[in-house]
């Protein structure tokens, strides 16, 4: 797990790093801070749930989801919803939701709770 994340007073910004780019087909996502509706932690299975296909990144079930998904009804978003993943094994996640593209983002961290924090305040 090589995922960086960045939060500055304008915006979240996360850096995928080594095979994490390779699952992911991803480098970096910007989201601007006033886009983000609701950050919270999550169990894994409940995140990885609300998908429903993979566009392009990588799926291997109870192991890894990384890359772009469309989302399912259930994660009550807008039809055509996108959602970006970067999951391993973790039982608690990082779920933010925002009101742009990607509309969902799950995310593996080191410490997520300082993440969530940092949002939040």
């Amino acid at each position: 797990m090589a995922v960086r994340i960045e939060v500055t007073s304008q915006s979240l910004i996360v850096s995928l790093t080594g095979l994490d780019v390779v699952w992911a087909l991803k480098r970096r996502l910007v989201i601007n801070r006033a886009d983000i509706v609701s950050v919270k932690m999550a169990p894994r299975k409940e995140v990885v749930s609300l998908l429903r296909l993979r566009l392009y990144g990588s799926f291997v079930p109870g192991l890894l989801c990384a890359g772009t998904f469309s989302v399912g009804k259930k994660a009550g978003l807008p039809p055509g919803s996108r959602a970006f993943m970067s999951i391993y094994r973790a039982k608690q996640v990082l779920q933010i939701t925002t009101n742009s593209r990607p509309a969902l983002i799950g995310l593996e961290a080191a410490n997520p709770e300082a993440v969530v924090a940092a949002l939040q305040g």
